[in-house]
């Protein structure tokens, strides 16, 4: 039970005034690897006020120049905490805190189950929270993403006002607050808070509701005494908890305990894995509602963390973590998706003098979405606001959600304006084309054929681009196409069978029981290395070789049973590579020159990086240049760099049967799994279509998008027309399903 803590420091600290008010920033990192700490707090000492580092250890405090002679604390949960004067801070300033050795109270955990520690700590809820009414100022961010896509943002500042433990009257008063959502992805799915879910996220004021710490919950759940753990300072009681049997649905994790006032610190748990199947989205009116409505939703992962803070000697809340996935399923309307939402919810200051209610007229009702209030999005709206910083760059992920929804507006107006040109195919895919570049959401390069020939070749433009006919593109995922004909063709050859495992050609590898086939249709449970922010950090800046690729970064424990389900990863690609490298004994760079590239002509297209770069064109992330990493780290998932021409070639290679033969070929287009997020099929390296674009309900649609920083690519076929659709962009996202919808409408 000895406790060692990590030496971190604050860095880049700075103070600076700003009419009558002062504002502290800093970044708080752990000194050995350098790393930011994310929600640790940060406060002054004698008052509430505070705020709490982001994912990257990132902070500002503004407060008023009363606090000038004030210091504030730093605290993060197995740290040791640390005060600072502000009259001391200057910039920059380094704190760092030295490992504690000190042996934790055996004697007194020793005294005590596990049992009686809950039950004291419930009985002293009325002794140590606030009894006597108080408000409280809040900040909450709700960011929900889909297949790693931000589909909704929103963040309010507001007040709460709460009277009586357990049995409050509340309140909910709104300042302000932003919110926008792409409708489209989002299926027009209403995501964000109530003031009831603000309220029930203090879990100690709502035991009574929740099925953990109420009667229902103490006999559904085993709690056991695991030893103890530092909190602030102070020591306190660690007990784990899973719930009993698989018939229910319970929870399982851990909760901290003050050891001397039995108030609890901290909760960390999650749905446990015995009873999740068990566990209903909902009360039974809104389940009602959805099954009228045809709506099914299932949520997968619910996840926590609540720390709370003690002011005086009471504790209250302070910050709440809660991570979801929720799955949204309509027969009706053609949609099956999954959506991963981050709740960060801070207690920014706490009032206990003086309380009276508000006035009603003042606050929001109990189950009215918050996100339904008000949607205003300007640079200087959280000015003068204690809030968690962002961790990543939320005004440009709005404006790209804003833009999404207008590409879909734009869509239909075109959809008015075609019914006046001329039937001429050509002419009026130009004109589609046109439409969008002219609303700088189309800037590259695209190629379309119908009846199996080229029908339509451009190039479009705007202020940051100079695209050519015969310019360079880095094409992202739809790299994954060549890599499962490079594995098809050894297929071919005798060299691999589909059903083979991992382990007849890696016998190192720990997860060697994964086949060829879970690989190729994304069934394998291999965690995608690319949403790991870790590797990321490592990949971005040093040059790694395929095998190292897979050894450090692509050997990860599995998620779930190999064939059980889909999850899109793009490690399973990397691994591909490595086993066609190991097969061949030559470089995957070669392998594709030789087996596909030279054979088709491809003579613009490579993997890489290359001696002669001059054609590869510039892309744009976010307005801005995008940074130059080493592209080769993407192994068989990415890094190829082509042309709209070389492209038409590997099109019409796949109509010919020039590298594969059809009956081959055809394999790689046999569903394997459900693609949910997309309404498509996964088969081998390729999406076949079910409800994205209209023409599937007649045709067979094959594709593959492409992602890589500033470039996205679209690669569409519909092999009994002949159509072909290749669109490479420079300047970042562009509405590709629109296009491509717009185009396949029209050929056909």
């Amino acid at each position: 039970m000895k406790k060692y803590l990590f030496v971190f420091m604050i860095t880049f600290f700075t103070v600076h005034l700003q009419a009558q008010k002062l504002i502290i920033e800093g970044q708080i990192l752990d000194i050995n690897s350098k790393k930011g700490i994310p929600y640790a707090s940060i406060y002054f000492s004698n008052s509430s006020l505070g705020t709490i580092s982001n994912l990257n250890g990132k902070f500002r405090l503004e407060f008023q120049l009363q606090h000038i002679r004030d210091s504030i604390t730093v605290s993060y949960l197995g740290y040791k905490t640390q005060k600072i004067s502000i009259s001391t801070i200057k910039s920059p300033i380094i704190v760092s805190l030295e490992e504690n050795n000190t042996l934790l109270n055996e004697v007194v955990l020793k005294s005590y189950t596990a049992g009686y520690i809950i039950k004291k700590a419930i009985k002293n809820i009325p002794d140590n929270y606030f009894t006597k009414p108080y408000k409280s100022k809040g900040f909450y961010r709700v960011t929900s993403q889909k297949d790693n896509s931000y589909i909704h943002l929103s963040e309010a500042v507001f007040d709460l006002y709460q009277s009586k433990i357990n049995q409050p009257n509340q309140q909910f008063k709104l300042e302000k607050m932003r919110a926008t959502k792409d409708e489209k992805a989002s299926e027009g799915i209403d995501l964000g808070l109530k003031p009831k879910g603000i309220f029930e996220f203090d879990l100690v004021n709502y035991i009574d509701g929740f099925d953990l710490l109420n009667k229902k919950g103490l006999k559904l759940h085993d709690f056991k005494l695991m030893g103890s753990e530092l909190v602030n300072g102070e020591e306190a009681f660690k007990i784990s908890f899973d719930q009993i049997g698989h018939n229910k649905a319970g929870y399982k994790g851990y909760v901290l305990i003050d050891q001397n006032t039995f108030a609890f610190l901290y909760f960390n748990f999650g749905l446990s894995p015995k009873g999740e199947s068990n566990f209903k989205f909902g009360d039974v009116a809104q389940r009602t509602l959805m099954k009228i409505i045809g709506i099914d939703i299932t949520m997968q992962k619910n996840e926590f963390q609540i720390q709370y803070k003690k002011l005086g000697n009471k504790y209250y809340l302070n910050y709440v973590g809660n991570n979801a996935t929720l799955t949204f399923k309509s027969e009706r309307n053609h949609y099956n998706f999954k959506a991963d939402t981050r709740v960060d919810y801070l207690v920014t200051k706490i009032d206990t003098e003086a309380i009276i209610p508000f006035a009603n007229d003042e606050t929001l009702g109990q189950a009215k979405l918050v996100e339904e209030q008000y949607t205003a999005y300007d640079p200087k709206f959280w000015k003068g606001e204690n809030i968690m910083l962002p961790t990543a760059d939320y005004q440009e992920i709005a404006s790209k959600l804003e833009a999404n929804n207008k590409a879909n507006d734009f869509k239909l107006e075109l959809e008015t304006k075609l019914h006046q040109l001329p039937k001429e195919k050509s002419l009026r895919i130009d004109s589609i084309l046109t439409f969008y570049n002219k609303k700088n959401l189309f800037n590259g390069n695209a190629l379309i054929a119908y009846n199996g020939e080229p029908i339509f070749q451009k190039s479009y433009n705007s202020s940051l681009t100079n695209n050519k006919e015969y310019s360079q593109f880095r094409i992202g995922s739809l790299s994954k196409t060549f890599t499962a004909m490079l594995i098809a063709q050894l297929e071919a050859e005798g060299k691999l069978n589909y059903n083979d495992s991992i382990h007849q050609f890696l016998p190192a590898y720990p997860n060697g029981q994964v086949t060829i086939a879970q690989l190729l249709s994304h069934q394998s449970g291999i965690p995608n290395y690319l949403a790991n922010e870790t590797y990321v950090s490592k990949i971005l800046t040093h040059e790694y070789t395929i095998e190292e690729l897979v050894s450090q970064f692509c050997s990860d424990s599995l998620t779930f049973k190999p064939g059980s389900k889909f999850q899109y990863s793009n490690s399973n690609f990397v691994i591909l590579s490595l086993i066609a490298e190991q097969i061949k004994g030559k470089a995957f760079k070669e392998l594709l020159s030789t087996y596909i590239f030279r054979p088709l002509g491809m003579s613009d297209t490579y993997f890489g990086e290359t001696k002669d770069s001059s054609n590869l064109v510039t892309a744009y992330y976010y307005g801005k240049p995008e940074p130059h990493y080493p592209v080769q780290n993407a192994g068989g998932s990415g890094g190829i760099t082509s042309t709209t021409i070389d492209l038409w070639k590997w099109s019409k290679a796949l109509e010919t049967g020039q590298l594969l033969s059809l009956e081959k070929i055809e394999q790689l287009y046999q569903p394997q799994a459900a693609y949910t997020d997309w309404d498509a099929y996964y088969g081998y390296g390729w999406m076949i279509d079910r409800y994205m674009f209209s023409t599937s309900k007649k045709h067979s649609i094959h594709y593959h998008p492409g992602t890589d920083f500033g470039f996205y690519s679209m690669f569409v076929k519909q092999p009994d027309a002949g159509i072909t659709i290749i669109l490479l962009n420079n300047t970042g996202e562009f509405p590709r399903f629109e296009i491509s919808e717009l185009i396949l409408k029209e050929l056909n």
